[in-house]
């Protein structure tokens, strides 16, 4: 399948990883919904004209799984297993463990911007609204409250959003580039309509790279989305 890469969610000419694994999925899903995926990022693709590869490794009743390739100029961008389903937007939990983190309320915090400094372009913010305020700081934790910026948020936008937040190196003064290596996301409810709350935090720092783990809350305080990811961090 053929597919347009908008070159509007770059971020410092780079394509940002939580938009390419969203478009590269959705052209794999079909009516379903994602519960899981697992991406590795091999190569970061210009924007423009790109291929999406489907294999099928089974299709059941309930739950299916696919193999999902990017690819553009013969280059193997990404490489994602894809476990697909139905979720539900009026899911209740049976038991959890995951309580939504304490914030300062949303219209008291400021909106990120897709120009922190100049020459800086940070694109995915244009697209996604993240509201933060210094307040909710703490070493190795970064909080937030978001949403599309256009739209109602979709389950299949969660992936982009696992990836939104300002990576934790970066808020704890690291400065340089934080290449994603591998990113695992899993969708556990569609999210009700408003603001969601993210929680993004680092238990390592260590020899070039970190990982982060992300969690996401909808308006009704339930837990939709979860994310793992390894990165890396030059300092300079």
């Amino acid at each position: 399948m053929q597919i347009t890469l908008d070159g509007q969610w770059a971020i410092g000419g780079k394509t940002h990883g939580g938009y390419l694994l969203r478009e590269a999925v959705a052209a794999a899903l079909g009516d379903a919904d994602p519960l899981t995926v697992s991406a590795m990022f091999l190569h970061s693709p210009d924007p423009g004209a790109a291929t999406v590869e489907v294999e099928t490794l089974r299709q059941g009743r309930r739950v299916s799984h696919h193999r999902v390739r990017l690819v553009q100029a013969d280059t193997l961008c990404l490489v994602a297993l894809l476990t697909s389903g139905t979720l539900h937007s009026d899911a209740e939990a049976y038991w959890s463990d995951a309580p939504s983190p304490a914030m300062t309320p949303v219209d008291d915090c400021l909106r990120a911007t897709s120009e922190p400094l100049p020459g800086v372009r940070v694109g995915h913010l244009d697209f996604v609204d993240v509201r933060a305020s210094t307040l909710d700081r703490r070493p190795g934790r970064v909080t937030a409250w978001l949403r599309m910026a256009d739209a109602p948020t979709t389950a299949l936008d969660l992936l982009a959003l696992a990836d939104a937040l300002v990576p934790v190196p970066l808020d704890m003064g690291v400065p340089g580039w934080f290449p994603t290596l591998e990113l695992t996301v899993h969708l556990r409810s569609r999210p009700a309509d408003g603001w969601l709350v993210a929680e993004q935090t680092s238990q390592l720092m260590q020899d070039g790279w970190f990982d982060e783990d992300c969690r996401i809350w909808d308006s009704r305080g339930r837990l939709v989305c979860q994310s793992k990811q390894l990165a890396g961090y030059r300092l300079p």
